[in-house]
């Protein structure tokens, strides 16, 4: 199936109820069908979200289908993987179903319009998938199922332990995966063209929540052909407003825009600014900032001036991956994450006219944070952080007036520095330490987000977009597809 939109059409369908109904006449496709024409909505291990990429495609592609005024019904068929217990699998099952019925309803779909098949272990769907790729498996899988019948839990211990095992390690490698997900197909009537009569094959499928379902299929590939649509739009006709994905960040830490410096004995704001970027995927996000106050209070010989360079890397416990986590859900990278920095910088500070140092120093350490998003779209965050490390720094002490002769009142500075002056050399002092290097409480904000269908960045959280792409839809007709 390509990303391109596959939807089979139906004319003159009787009525199909919603879930827990049977279908009584050639409504119904088999697994093959189901497998070849139905798209799939996949999900990630054990999760029921939906991830990116059909994010986009719901909104691109089957938006605009569902406001097509023929649509009859929408069938969705909801599964796990085989691999968990069976009890999380109908949990699961359930959960991925909800999901995609949401966006049913979002979109103006009532109940009564959607079929909803839940088979929690769909191994009728992975013996399709066998026949489909010619594998070996399907003689296997075949032989339990007509031995077991609807008997899930035989079906599953029997396939567990052919061969040792083998056979059902790598079904979970290749094949389960595509079975985690909720497939769609919609129904249309078209008035102009009549099916013909064609022969009708029954099968049984055990939905496992209770009851079995008569299902009467046909092959419809003599009666249908391909037809081309324009550009995606939205219900309206219209390009759609979707959102992006935010690229990088812009912080103050607010303790330092109203910092108190003892010694220094005044409000001293620490100007500051921070940068953070966010990839595509993984758990890891990437930082720097600068801290540069610059005040001087000559009368009162006081002196804070500093420039302090960092770089960081953070590790968010909450993986920030696009196909976890997708567009319009708010912050990607969020919660509790630790951080790495290295920092370098210089400082002159004096707090009187005897106290003063001006050096240059390296350091580094480790971090704890937590991210809290503010606002529906969590453009606007707030951080809580602390830093431990080392500083290490050579400096020299200075002061206001000579120290060789304090009559002297040429009413300069002067390292402290007593000796010859031929032996005087420039940072002859070192000073280390280890324990806390930073607290934070900085606010954040999205300052530029990736572009969807192009590369760049730009400023806006979101933008327009109509799709370049045709899609395909299965369209009655006469004639061979």
């Amino acid at each position: 199936m390509t990303q391109r939109l596959k939807i089979l059409t139906l004319a003159f369908m009787t009525t199909l109820s919603s879930f827990g109904g049977v279908f009584t006449s050639a409504e119904m496709p088999d697994d093959s069908l189901i497998l070849e024409e139905s798209h799939p909505v996949i999900f990630i291990v054990n999760k029921s979200y939906v991830q990116q990429k059909d994010l986009k495609w719901i909104t691109d592609t089957l938006r605009r289908e569902l406001a097509n005024q023929d649509l009859m019904r929408v069938y969705a068929r909801a599964a796990a993987s085989p691999e968990g217990p069976y009890d999380n699998n109908v949990r699961l099952s359930k959960a991925r179903s909800e999901a995609i019925n949401k966006f049913l309803r979002k979109y103006g779909i009532t109940p009564d319009k959607v079929v909803s098949d839940i088979i929690p272990e769909d191994y009728w769907l992975l013996r399709a998938m066998l026949r489909r790729n010619h594998d070996a498996g399907y003689e296997v899988l075949d032989s339990i199922m007509k031995k077991y019948g609807d008997s899930v839990a035989d079906i599953k211990f029997a396939l567990q332990k052919h061969d040792g095992g083998k056979l059902w390690q790598r079904l979970l490698r290749e094949y389960f995966p595509e079975l985690r997900a909720v497939r769609l197909m919609l129904f249309y009537n078209i008035d102009e063209f009549q099916l013909p009569s064609l022969p009708v094959d029954t099968i049984v499928i055990n939905t496992e929540l209770g009851q079995q379902r008569e299902y009467q299929s046909v092959n419809l590939s003599p009666v249908l052909q391909w037809s081309t649509f324009g550009p995606s739009t939205g219900a309206d006709g219209l390009a759609m407003r979707e959102p992006r994905r935010e690229l990088l960040s812009i912080k103050t830490n607010l303790l330092f825009d109203l910092a108190y410096v003892p010694g220094y004995d005044r409000w001293c704001p620490i100007p500051n600014i921070a940068v953070e970027y966010y990839p595509l995927h993984g758990h890891f996000t990437f930082g720097a900032s600068f801290d540069g106050p610059w005040w001087q209070h000559y009368r009162q010989q006081k002196y804070f001036q500093l420039r302090n360079y960092q770089l960081e890397t953070r590790y968010y416990f909450r993986s920030g991956d696009i196909d976890d986590v997708g567009i319009g859900n708010g912050a990607a990278y969020k919660g509790w994450y630790v951080n790495g920095y290295v920092n370098g910088g210089l400082f002159s500070i004096c707090f009187d006219a005897d106290r003063g140092w001006e050096g240059e120093g390296l350091g580094g350490g480790l971090g704890l944070g937590y991210v809290l998003p503010l606002g529906k779209r969590e453009h606007w965050r707030l951080e809580f952080a602390a830093q431990v490390g080392f500083f290490w720094c050579k400096h020299d002490p200075f002061q206001y007036e000579c120290p060789v002769d304090p009559t002297e009142q040429d009413h300069l500075y002067y390292y402290k520095w007593t000796g010859d002056a031929d032996l005087f050399k420039r940072r002859q002092h070192q000073w280390s330490w280890f324990g806390p290097t930073r607290i934070g409480v900085t606010l954040s904000y999205d300052l530029l987000y990736r572009r969807n269908h192009k590369n760049g960045a730009s400023l806006k959280a979101w933008e327009y977009y109509s799709g370049p792409d045709p899609i395909y839809i299965y369209k009655e007709k006469g004639g061979v597809r």
